[in-house]
Parts: C-alpha cells; sequence; structure tokens
C-alpha cells in the first residue's frame, strides 16, 4: 500500500513539475487554461454528470 501511495506522489510531482514549467514558459496561455478553460470544463462536467443521472431517472418516471 505505502509503494503505490508513493508511486501516487511521485506522479503527482511529476505533474506539477511540468506544469509549473509550462506556466513559465507560455503564461498567456496558462492563464486562459486557468480562468477560463477550467471553469467551463467544470460547467461541462457537471452537466454531463446531471444529465447521466436524470435522464434515465425521468425515462423510468415516463416524464420524456
Amino acid at each position: 500500500m505505502t509503494t503505490l501511495i508513493k508511486s501516487i506522489h511521485k506522479y503527482e510531482d511529476k505533474f506539477e513539475k511540468k506544469a509549473e514549467r509550462f506556466t513559465f514558459h507560455h503564461p498567456y496561455f496558462a492563464f486562459f487554461a486557468l480562468f477560463i478553460g477550467m471553469p467551463i470544463f467544470t460547467l461541462i462536467a457537471v452537466a454531463a454528470g446531471t444529465t447521466v443521472i436524470a435522464l434515465p431517472l425521468s425515462l423510468i418516471f415516463g416524464w420524456v
């Protein structure tokens, strides 16, 4: 179990280093991705999750 946790932490540190390097090399694109892209991605994920839950229920109850 500890090797799995260490592996996850190592991957997380590696990803964070790459993201930081990308941010320093491309500050405008990183700003766009952080403040515009991530909220849009979050909204799309919430909408998709809601659809996955609500659509089958609406079909079961005959609302659609």
